[in-house]
């Protein structure tokens, strides 16, 4: 570094900027920075211009478009990041930036330390095994899905398994696969596909995503369920680059959702085309094994018929012969009904059959819930009517019409005579009216019983 400067010995801004550029440049040629990205400029160029901050300072950055291209991951402004780049000074301007080279998510190494040690420790235990591993069957009764209902992974799914084999059942599970509860939730499915009786192969699985969006399947519940599952399973998260915990644990890994229900379910018309094709071949196998058993026993009995001068032989061999070809007939018989059986299990899964039970089981359902309907219909109505009994038995209008009458002083219902005063006015209704009545006399007595029925005195 130059000495101190003097009044007797100037440099030009320039000379002083070159200085400045030299040291800083040589000195912070490789740097590590965390802060919150602000600022973010994507520039007509392709490069991207933005700002780095903390609560003390600010750093402006920029990520050249060559650099961008090749970026996995791409931050939004307000996230906290961790970039590494190298200081460069803008001579013209005499101000400095930071030419960035690598962004990524501030915890990023925090989670993928906490990947390669539950890896470590899943592997030492031995569940990484491929002997512990199940063949996916060959033709399943059903196939279970995990996975969000409403995510990309499981139309894929749904799709290629339609076009496969379209009468093979999908039972969904929907269930969380980002955030704290798609772990837990994920258990959850594992464990109610394992008890339904039409699963036969579980698909767990979603779309792509960061380290984050996927950590769910790295978490060792999962992968621990995973290892108890009874029926074999597919483990089928993100892209083909995309790799869990739950990846190395289930039996079957598939790149994708889709290639995953590839590896589930077979196509149905190329199944039935191999079985025509092992058909014909066991046809044509037993045809030529039975025309060289009747040559050869042909030949046989030739031979005897000519060594021997007796037909003692010749009855025994006869039966010899009819015993072998009914084994023969017998065992074309078992292969046929094999066969038949096998087509009859073909047929027995076709939707048409089960929209037809599902059919009769929502009509017995329909007729049940009319019975309970009229039902409680007539229960209600006979209820209203004794209601209306009871309410029409306890009406004040009842009593009018039996002779009684209802007298009013200023709105308020007279019992008595305490609050009356001689002239005062009130108000008498009847059953049919009422009339404005003056007091001329007050007296106190008690009603007769005949009063109390309806009688004035």
């Amino acid at each position: 570094m130059n000495a101190a400067f003097s009044p007797s010995s100037p440099v030009t801004v320039t000379q002083l900027t070159e200085q400045i550029k030299s040291v800083l440049e040589d000195s912070f040629r490789h740097v590590w920075l965390e802060g919150e990205l602000s600022h973010l400029n994507p520039h007509r160029s392709g490069h991207v211009y933005l700002s780095l901050k903390d609560e003390g300072a600010r750093i402006d950055g920029v990520v050249w478009r060559s650099t961008v291209a090749r970026l996995q991951y791409r931050p939004d402004p307000g996230e906290k990041v961790i970039v590494r780049g190298k200081l460069n000074v803008y001579a013209p301007q005499g101000g400095y930036k930071l030419i960035i080279d690598s962004i990524e998510p501030v915890g990023l190494g925090a989670l993928q330390a906490a990947f390669n040690a539950l890896k470590a420790q899943l592997q030492s235990e031995g569940l990484f095994e491929a002997g512990r591993k199940r063949k996916l069957p060959l033709l399943p009764r059903g196939v279970g899905v995990i996975t969000s209902s409403t995510g990309a992974a499981r139309r894929d799914i749904e799709s290629v398994i339609h076009r496969r084999c379209p009468n093979i059942p999908i039972i969904l599970y929907p269930a969380n696969v980002q955030g704290k509860q798609a772990a837990p939730d994920i258990v959850a499915g594992l464990r109610l596909l394992n008890e339904h009786p039409e699963v036969s192969v579980i698909i767990v699985g979603r779309g792509g995503g960061s380290i984050e969006d996927l950590w769910a399947f790295n978490e060792e519940i999962v992968a621990r369920e995973l290892s108890r599952s009874r029926k074999p399973t597919i483990s089928a998260v993100g892209h083909e680059t995309d790799t869990t915990i739950a990846d190395f644990v289930a039996d079957v890994r598939a790149p994708t959702p889709s290639a995953a229900a590839e590896l589930a379910v077979p196509v149905r018309d190329d199944l039935l085309y191999t079985i025509d094709l092992y058909c014909q071949r066991i046809e044509r196998a037993l045809s030529s094994q039975l025309q060289r058993c009747s040559e050869k026993l042909s030949q046989l009995q030739l031979r005897i018929e000519r060594s021997l001068s007796t037909d003692a032989l010749h009855s025994p061999l006869t039966n010899r012969c009819h015993a072998l070809h009914s084994a023969f007939l017998a065992l074309l018989g078992r292969e046929r009904s094999r066969l038949i059986s096998l087509e009859q299990t073909l047929q027995g899964l076709s939707p048409v059959l089960r929209i037809g039970r599902a059919k009769s089981r929502l009509a017995a359902i329909q007729t049940h819930l009319e019975r309970l309907g009229d039902s409680y219909l007539s229960q209600t109505r006979h209820r209203l009517s004794e209601a209306t009994a009871r309410l029409d038995a306890l009406s004040p209008l009842a009593s009018l019409q039996r002779g009684h009458s209802i007298t009013r002083k200023d709105g308020e219902v007279l019992t008595g005579i305490e609050n009356l005063r001689v002239d005062d006015q009130v108000t008498v209704l009847l059953a049919r009216g009422q009339f404005e009545a003056s007091i001329t006399t007050l007296s106190e007595h008690h009603m007769s019983h005949e009063n109390k029925h309806g009688k004035t005195e």
